[in-house]
């Protein structure tokens, strides 16, 4: 009999401590869902932080992108705004552009209306011939001072660069293609040919 309690108790001891194991697991379980979920949002939001590395460079691709159209947008910009100005200045320089010449030449215009007036009241013709060979002189020492020089034609071998053939004659003081008579003066300015001089050349 007493064997037999023995056994009887020992089982019931195995029983209740395998009821208190149960439901310290039980007990213990709210804490492990817990856990768990903690864990899963973590790897979740692990993922979301790590990105593809392709999706890094494309961002940063993109952020470059912004940053280049936004410069370009501000040069195109300062262009524009350098075209206006350059116009603008370029609009008073072709105003102002003979403004030192036609001073210069104002002296000369003077002299020819007191030479006109001095005209009407004398019969001296010498007087008034050296009165426009003065003002002459004058007119061609402004120009000069421009840059404006004659071309030289008469004896000169026929030049296409500065002379203008308009006709050709038989000439027995000149060789051929010479220029033999002058009709109307060329000009170079700054060493541009800015007229031709028209001439009469020898056969």
């Amino acid at each position: 009999m007493y064997l037999v309690a023995v056994r009887r108790s020992v089982k019931e001891e195995e029983e209740l401590t395998g009821e208190e194991i149960k439901a310290g697991e039980e007990e213990e379980s709210p804490e492990t869902e817990e856990v768990k979920s903690e864990a899963e949002t973590e790897k979740k939001t692990t993922r979301k932080r790590k990105q593809p590395k392709w999706k890094e460079e494309l961002e940063k691709a993109r952020a470059e992108a912004a940053e280049k159209h936004e410069r370009l947008l501000r040069l195109a910009a300062e262009f524009e705004n350098y075209k206006k100005r350059v116009n603008r200045e370029f609009a008073s320089l072709i105003k102002t552009a003979n403004e030192a010449l036609i001073t210069q030449m104002l002296p000369v215009l003077d002299n020819f209306e007191r030479a006109l007036n001095h005209a009407k009241g004398t019969d001296d013709f010498d007087s008034f011939r050296k009165g426009v060979e003065m003002i002459y002189s004058q007119f061609q020492d402004v120009l000069k001072k421009q840059g404006l020089q004659p071309i030289e034609a008469v004896g000169k071998p026929f030049d296409p660069n500065y002379h203008e053939a308009m006709m050709q004659v038989d000439s027995d003081k000149h060789g051929p293609d010479t220029v033999v008579e002058e009709l109307e003066k060329g000009y170079t300015l700054n060493n541009k040919v800015i007229r031709h001089t028209r001439v009469i050349v020898s056969k």
